[in-house]
């Protein structure tokens, strides 16, 4: 018994330091890049890992309360049931910050019908199953923990899917993708780690508690890892944050003349004055511009000057 209690604490210690990690690092990534994207990954974060508290911890100290009661074995099964259930709302918008995250790293928007569909549908699918399972439609099984557990993991799976196919075909102008460094490989080696959690989850209670605490610090230790691996790969970028103006250009596949474009507007020449100093016109100056904002990932002239001193230290005396 003792042994089981410690095993508890112990898997308890681990993942709460794994959660103060992974939003305390989310947090670093976003006050090191100042993008919204990851503060996108920080708000997934934080709800994945309410749910991971809420559902399973809470869930897991709710067995070991009511085992020592004298509690009908149908009360307990619903309790197994509908206490994680009650803490879906928390995944649910963990995955949709999840897709976000990725989509919006590898340059693509959320349409709002997207946005229209996705909440109420798996809304809908969650009321559903409690409605099944309060009318005994759809009969809890002998393991009600291994029922639930299994009904998410195959969820997260299908989230997890959508999420690697955004790496997959990147649009072309991504610049934060090269900037987090969490690209392709990296978000397949993920999806990797999804189906082999899932398996283990699927099957987590196979040698007792010792099994469910492994599950538990396995399940934590991959919320982790997209913010880890980013923070690591800014850890590189820090020691190389003062790079050359041509490996700024390399970096974000500027052409030559881009690159001239991008020097006359870090010394504060206006459109017109750019356009007469390299004998173009207007109209191409303003299409260079957009192609430029559009591959830095920059929205203004200023942001594109800050983004250029920041990087390789040019122009800082301006």
């Amino acid at each position: 018994m003792w042994v089981e209690s410690i095993s508890y604490i112990i898997a308890f210690v681990v993942s709460a330091g794994m959660t103060v990690i992974g939003i305390m690092v989310s947090y670093q990534n976003y006050q090191f890049y100042k993008k919204p994207v990851f503060a996108t990954l920080l708000y997934h974060q934080i709800f994945l890992f309410s749910f991971f508290i809420y559902s399973i911890w809470g869930n897991t100290a709710l067995r070991l309360i009511i085992r020592d009661l004298n509690l009908s074995a149908e009360l307990i099964e619903k309790l197994a049931v509908f206490i994680p259930i009650i803490g879906i709302p928390f995944m649910v918008v963990s995955w949709f910050m999840l897709l976000k995250f990725a989509f919006n790293l590898n340059g693509y928007k959320f349409s709002k019908a997207f946005i229209y569909a996705y909440f109420p549908t798996l809304v809908v699918f969650v009321f559903t199953l409690a409605i099944l399972i309060q009318k005994e439609i759809l009969l809890i099984p002998a393991d009600p923990d291994l029922f639930v557990v299994r009904i998410l993991v195959v969820l997260n799976f299908l989230i997890h899917i959508f999420f690697t196919l955004a790496f997959i075909k990147p649009k072309r102008n991504a610049p934060l993708l090269k900037e987090s460094g969490f690209n392709k490989k990296w978000a397949i080696f993920f999806l990797l780690c999804v189906v082999a959690y899932s398996v283990i989850m699927s099957f987590f209670n196979i040698y007792g508690f010792i099994s469910i605490c492994i599950s538990i610090i396995l399940l934590f230790a991959s919320g982790v890892f997209i913010p880890v691996k980013i923070w690591m790969h800014s850890l590189t970028q820090e020691t190389t944050r003062n790079i050359d103006f041509d490996a700024f250009c390399k970096l974000y596949e500027i052409s030559k003349r881009e690159a001239e474009i991008i020097l006359e507007i870090c010394s504060g020449k206006p459109n017109k004055a750019i356009a007469e100093k390299l004998f173009i016109t207007l109209q191409t100056v303003k299409d260079h511009n957009y192609r430029i904002f559009s591959k830095i990932g920059v929205k203004s002239r200023v942001q594109l000057t800050n983004m250029v001193r920041e990087k390789t230290g040019e122009f800082s005396n301006r």
